[in-house]
């Protein structure tokens, strides 16, 4: 018998309550104030905008909480003990399913009648005896008492009159609900009622908090009026309409969610949103399009927490999985995140089998190297037991370490929601048009240990730049008027700017401009696709106005790629000199025509391979103000995910560190199998937290390229690992776990020292004065 996915137990497992109270619940309308101001910095505004957008300040117990340990509700009580006993602080109870309420509720009728009274009041008392707080879960959009009784509340998917219908017999949980109208008030209600008759809950859990890509119900076509004076226009992300109906449909949902904290926190000041989320980095999430909630809903949770998967549909041996454990960290605006390992050794079909114990530690280091706590599900089967309490104990180990900390800055690579959504516009395209950008200076920075964190569209502000060196725009193609501001303001006080392709070609909405944003930024001016075979080919004005389907598919091709003569140009270095030679090198990947401008330099060309065709631009460098800027015409940081040559990647390092004002404050010294992650942390003083993960697959590469999964059963030790600090006050070097102390030397203002072994993950810990 197969153990139950947490989706499966978290809709249906029993859950644990204290006593009922007859009271009657008071309504807080959305505008009233919590007891306390939940409400931490403001954001950057986004359309639609009907006033100003903050971040929830996280309460402390959250801060302290390095991930959820799932399935505590359907575990018996010896099995919760060793759960708490290892570390486990916080898990789930069921109070709501798609068919019942778990307790007598007056807002849901239809009352679970396989959990008895009596049982809720002893799991919640033994939770709390056991230090574990309560993570209350309600499926949002799926309840079968509300579809059945308030047929307007249903989603409707597309744009029809009429409303959807189910047979309840064969699917008895009813279809979505629409969140976005009076279900969402509805919903709101409930957890207000769960919260004030069951003051144990600490936090909630929902499993798919979103509006699936918009809804054409009633109250949705009403208020859509209502705020625009439009009808909601047909689904079609080639529409402009369409896609500003999607800005809205976004602001609906963080309304929702806004009004929810804030009705919440009225009653707990403390209660939390640890939930999961469907737009912060895992693979699949980022193909859905139309976004089902926009990434700047991350800032409304207290701690989102990202369902992490590393099967063949979600490229999981790629450097995909890391990046989404960044990202998630990253839309929390790098506070409180969390991600769980799912331990599937396939996804098709799903399961578990012969899935090895080792590979369990291998994800969740993964997960806390990159910043995020990594939550678990603790019932496994019995051969995996031993290294799920091995694990956390790894974790508890590592807990001082892993709180109250952000990324020690230097550089960072823009991850922008609104390019993915508006300008790659598809399921099946988003990741050739935009997400293989973003992936491959991801992972160049890893490769070659650059400190560079990722950030938001929200972050695009001149307070969040101000603490960078080096921004990187991988074909960040929508950008507003107010980011691009922010991106020339930054750089002409002398911030360094790496771009690629298509960066400021589009509006907010997806629109492209008459003339891109930055061109005196970017040294250039984009004249549209360069086509491989066609180079004189002049680009239609409205086939650039509207971009269709075709517009990705022609700037594709295989090129020759060549360097300058220049030797001032980062490009002309030694270790590109042993890769390339002198001769011409294939470059094969999409390249924009661009016009340099005239006190520009071009550091590389490409031309259509083995062709006397002539050669267009394909590496721009130049100064703007009293900053350094490197565009990149040809999209070598898609092409270095796609389909990679080594000297990619130096180019896209040699990129950043060449428009870099000062170099990286910590570098590593290290295999390129072996991920770094620096922050610093500030708790009880302050201190630099260096994480060292080995990376290495013993079996790596030996599958199809299609079917590859990690599924690791070993380890080879990483040894001598050296690291240079620069322009830090260390008082003591210790590696983590272990409390081992490390010798360092100091030259002037460099201070090095070296990591003996690594293991599997490991920390440099800098104490600093």
């Amino acid at each position: 018998m197969s153990l139950p996915s947490r989706r499966e137990f978290v809709c249906t497992a029993a859950a644990a309550a204290v006593s009922v109270s007859e009271g009657s619940l008071s309504r807080t309308t959305a505008g009233e104030d919590a007891k306390a101001n939940i409400w931490g910095r403001a954001i950057l505004p986004q359309p639609f905008e009907k006033g100003p957008f903050h971040e929830v300040k996280v309460p402390a117990w959250v801060q302290d909480s390095t991930g959820a340990g799932y399935t505590l509700s359907v575990m018996s009580t010896e099995q919760r003990k060793e759960a708490a006993h290892a570390g486990v602080t916080i898990s789930e109870m069921g109070f709501i399913d798609p068919f019942f309420a778990y307790y007598d509720s007056k807002l849901l009728k239809r009352r679970s009648p396989h959990v008895a009274p009596g049982s809720l009041k002893k799991d919640i008392a033994e939770y709390q005896k056991l230090g574990v707080r309560v993570l209350g879960v309600y499926p949002p959009t799926l309840q079968a008492e509300v579809w059945e009784l308030h047929p307007d509340w249903r989603r409707v998917a597309t744009d029809t009159d009429q409303i959807p219908e189910i047979d309840l017999k064969k699917f008895p949980h009813g279809g979505m609900l629409c969140p976005l109208g009076p279900y969402g008030d509805f919903f709101i209600d409930v957890l207000a009622e769960i919260v004030t008759e069951f003051p144990a809950v600490s936090a909630f859990s929902f499993d798919g908090l979103h509006h699936g890509g918009g809804c054409y119900c009633k109250h949705c076509r009403a208020n859509y009026k209502k705020d625009t004076g439009n009808a909601i226009p047909k689904h079609d992300m080639q529409s402009e309409s369409f896609r500003k109906y999607l800005h809205w449909a976004d602001r609906k949902l963080e309304d929702l969610v806004q009004r929810m904290q804030t009705r919440l926190k009225k009653i707990n000041p403390d209660i939390a949103l640890v939930t999961w989320t469907t737009n912060a980095g895992r693979f699949g999430h980022l193909l859905d399009i139309p976004r089902n909630m926009p990434a700047r809903m991350n800032l409304l949770f207290d701690a989102p927490d990202q369902e992490f998967w590393l099967d063949e549909t979600n490229r999981g041996s790629s450097i995909v999985p890391a990046f989404g454990v960044a990202y998630v960290w990253a839309v929390s605006n790098h506070r409180v995140a969390f991600a769980e390992p799912y331990l599937m050794s396939r996804g098709n079909p799903y399961g578990k089998d012969s899935f090895p114990a080792h590979e369990i530690e291998r994800r969740m280091m993964l997960a806390l190297t990159h910043g995020a706590g990594p939550s678990l599900a603790i019932l496994q089967p019995e051969n995996l037991k031993p290294a799920v309490h091995h694990c956390l104990a790894e974790v508890k180990k590592r807990k001082p370490w892993l709180t109250h900390k952000a990324p020690e800055p230097w550089a960072a690579i823009l991850v922008s929601d609104n390019t993915r959504t508006f300008y790659g516009r598809s399921p099946g395209q988003v990741e050739d048009r935009y997400l293989a950008n973003v992936f491959g200076f991801f992972r160049a920075a890893l490769e070659e240990h650059l400190p560079v964190p990722l950030v938001n569209d929200w972050n695009l502000t001149p307070a969040d730049l101000a603490k960078y060196k080096v921004l990187v725009l991988p074909n960040a193609a929508c950008l507003s008027d107010t980011q691009c501001d922010a991106i020339r303001k930054f750089v002409e006080r002398g911030g360094g700017l790496v771009a690629s392709l298509d960066t400021g070609l589009c509006d907010e909405f997806g629109t492209p401009r008459k003339a891109p944003a930055l061109t005196d930024v970017l040294g250039a001016t984009h004249r549209g696709v360069a086509v491989a075979g066609k180079i004189n080919d002049k680009i239609d004005e409205n086939f650039a106005r509207t971009l269709p389907p075709e517009y990705w598919t022609k700037r594709k091709g295989v090129w020759d790629f060549k360097r300058g003569a220049n030797p001032q140009s980062f490009l002309d270095t030694e270790k590109l000199t042993d890769l390339l030679g002198k001769a011409l090198v294939t470059f094969k990947g999409p390249v924009a025509r661009v016009e340099p401008l005239p006190k520009s330099s071009v550091d590389a060309t490409v031309r259509t391979k083995d062709t006397q065709e002539p050669e267009l631009p394909a590496v721009v460098s130049h100064k703007f103000g009293a900053g350094k800027v490197v565009y990149l015409a040809a999209g070598v940081d898609a092409a270095h995910y796609s389909s990679s040559y080594p000297y990619y990647r130096l180019v896209l390092a040699g990129a950043v560190r060449a428009v870099a004002s000062t170099p990286p404050p910590v570098e590593v010294n290290a295999p390129m199998c072996v991920q770094v992650n620096t922050v610093r942390q500030t708790k009880n003083g302050e201190r630099l937290v260096i994480h060292l993960f080995n990376d290495v697959n013993t079996t790596a590469g030996h599958g199809h390229p299609a079917e590859e999964v990690p599924l690791r059963e070993e380890v080879i030790p990483i040894h001598d690992i050296e690291i240079k600090l620069r322009g830090y006050n260390v008082k003591e070097v210790l590696q983590e776990p272990g409390a081992h102390g490390l010798k360092f030397t100091k030259t002037g203002d460099v201070v090095t020292f070296t990591v003996p072994k690594l293991r599997v993950h490991t920390m440099a810990v800098v104490e600093l004065g």
